[in-house]
């Protein structure tokens, strides 16, 4: 019987076409540039209709899809997910890392083509750990942060809050979740700087 040797363990990288789309509603100048991130579970045709009433937004839309598929449907009606679903919190913070760092260079590869006041990280109840995270770990990038019907994951934010005094954080809930005209005018106003007109977090 031959001997069974060992001679080389190690691990790969792989990686997912992932698609976006950044659409500009402000014909000049600086604009603010909305990042969304999509419920788990959902995909980019989706987003684009839930978000189409954010449109009359000055600024520039991103709109990604998460990476990684479901199984089955496919085609137009399968979904994606942020992570895989991990049960260990090490692997799950693991991929948190490594799809904010696909963010990150979507963003990065788009910023020298646009002129980008600002950046908002737009989110939902399923991606708010994913908002939340890479808020977190990456404050320098964001601005502001913007969740409909969740809040904000801060466990990752406490060990230094003076990282984060920049970062306004916008919650909305109830009726102020279901996004239409008004939810528009809301956070227009909030963007620039109008508190009284919004429910800051």
């Amino acid at each position: 019987m031959s001997k069974q040797e060992l001679i080389l363990s190690g691990k790969a990288s792989f990686y997912l076409e992932v698609p976006y789309r950044l659409y500009r509603t402000a014909s000049e100048g600086k604009q603010p540039l909305y990042v969304y991130l999509h419920e788990t579970g959902e995909n980019l045709a989706e987003l684009e209709k839930k978000t189409a009433p954010l449109m009359v937004l000055p600024g520039h839309h991103l709109l990604i899809q998460a990476p990684y598929p479901d199984v089955l449907p496919e085609g137009e009606d399968r979904t994606y997910y942020w992570i895989p679903n991990y049960k260990d919190e090490q692997t799950i913070t693991a991929a948190r890392e490594y799809v904010s760092e696909f963010l990150q260079e979507v963003i990065d590869g788009l910023l020298p083509h646009i002129e980008a006041s600002r950046l908002v990280l737009v989110g939902w109840e399923g991606s708010r750990n994913q908002v939340s995270y890479f808020c977190a770990t990456r404050p320098h990038y964001i601005n502001e942060m913007i969740l409909f019907g969740g809040s904000v994951n801060r466990s990752w934010m406490e060990q230094d809050s003076s990282r984060y005094k920049h970062l306004r954080m916008l919650g909305l809930s109830g009726k102020d979740a279901e996004i239409s005209e008004e939810t528009a005018k809301t956070i227009q106003r909030w963007i620039q700087g109008d508190s009284k007109s919004a429910n800051q977090g």
